[in-house]
């Protein structure tokens, strides 16, 4: 053991004093036995006015009944531990000013008796800085909150801005479809006065019956062509996501275009293909489809073809048109799907079209590109994620 004077305990007390934590002795009856330098400045004590005080001398007045009661536990059962766990610490120093303390605890022997050996840290400006930290903390997540509200109501208005676009472009082109399917009205419906005017003289029933049969197919083509305009023209709703058969809306809008915009001299080949369905408003679908073969059809000066192909690729629908045209300049096809470029006359649209398409197909996180096949011609490449991968649509306009 070493001796009062010995080198090796005055540097040993040199080493207590200049500890970075606080240290103390506690006896078995809760007097503070020994204390270093560093405790003794934190609680702005002079070390000779702590020893032989008890420990509570250093605590708050309310937790000193407390305290005494988790001294007589850990007496029962001593073992090294931080004091007060999941509980916040605090000292009081000799002026009353309370500031937060980590503690730790460690059992010792002595030939007198147990200690209780006390490392004490002040934590005042580690416990500010999580306080500014919490603060920031808790800034930084309402401003994350109000700025989802702001992405949130932002994408509301642009869906609404889009709904309203869409359909203003649909009623344009309805005013240049209203003419031409007058045409494919009145042609049947003269078919239909001329068949009814003979059937109230005719007396022959075999002749009555044939002409009855005109009158039924003449009467459902006008059905199937007003329908298909109704269909076309009518605005969507937000809740309406339904499974869509493409080929169906191929066809639908192939009819629509070829008839109600004169294709009379342009010829219109489907080929489709197995597909399974996608999920989306029907009528925004056939709205894309009608818009790019409408520009097919402007495309080709006098007669021409346009040729459409449906198919499954792997996880996707696939629709391919193609028309006859001059094509696209190859300056122009980055633009193409730009909202109001064109190359047509001032008459002739105001360059929505092919937008309205590519921001229907993107609302269904389907792709759209365009190229110049060989031989001439444009070519559109539409592709929508099948219904069964529950593309985005469903997720986000339900």
């Amino acid at each position: 053991m070493t001796q009062a004077g010995d080198p090796l305990t005055e540097i040993y007390q040199l080493a207590l004093h200049a500890a970075p934590s606080g240290i103390m002795v506690v006896g078995d009856r809760g007097d503070i036995q020994y204390v270093n330098q560093t405790l003794a400045d934190m609680f702005g004590y002079r070390m000779e006015e702590l020893l032989g005080k008890p420990v509570e001398i250093l605590l708050p007045e309310q937790y000193v009944g407390a305290h005494r009661r988790h001294v007589e536990n850990y007496a029962r059962r001593p073992e090294p531990r931080p004091m007060g766990s999941g509980r916040d610490l605090e000292g009081v120093g000799k002026d009353g000013r309370r500031f937060p303390v980590e503690i730790g605890l460690r059992p010792a022997q002595t030939d007198s008796g147990g200690v209780v050996v006390a490392t004490v840290i002040d934590i005042t400006k580690r416990k500010a800085i999580e306080d500014r930290l919490h603060q920031h903390e808790e800034q930084l997540e309402e401003l994350v909150t109000e700025r989802t509200r702001e992405l949130r109501a932002a994408q509301r208005e642009k869906e609404r801005v889009l709904e309203h676009l869409i359909q203003a472009e649909k009623m344009t082109a309805v005013g240049t479809l209203v003419s031409g399917i007058g045409h494919e009205i009145n042609n049947p419906l003269y078919v239909v006065l001329a068949a009814a005017e003979a059937l109230t003289d005719e007396t022959d029933i075999g002749q009555c019956r044939t002409y009855g049969h005109e009158i039924l197919k003449q009467a459902k083509n006008i059905a199937e062509t007003v329908k298909n305009l109704s269909r076309y023209a009518q605005p969507g709703t937000r809740h309406d996501l339904q499974r869509v058969d493409i080929n169906a809306s191929v066809a639908g809008a192939a009819h629509l275009a070829q008839r109600a915009l004169r294709g009379d001299q342009i010829e219109i080949k489907i080929t489709t293909g197995p597909a399974p369905a996608i999920l989306a408003k029907p009528e925004e679908i056939q709205q894309a489809l009608f818009n790019l073969i409408r520009n097919a059809i402007q495309a080709i000066a006098g007669k021409g073809r346009i040729e459409i192909h449906t198919a499954q690729e792997g996880d996707w629908v696939t629709v391919r048109i193609q028309d006859s045209g001059a094509g696209i300049p190859q300056a122009h096809l980055k633009r193409v799907f730009d909202p109001f470029f064109t190359t047509k006359g001032p008459d002739e649209g105001e360059g929505l079209g092919l937008y309205i398409v590519r921001q229907i197909v993107t609302r269904y996180r389907g792709t759209i590109d365009v190229d110049n096949a060989t031989g001439g011609g444009a070519r559109f490449v539409i592709r929508f994620p099948t219904a069964d991968l529950k593309n985005a649509a469903g997720e986000e306009h339900s």
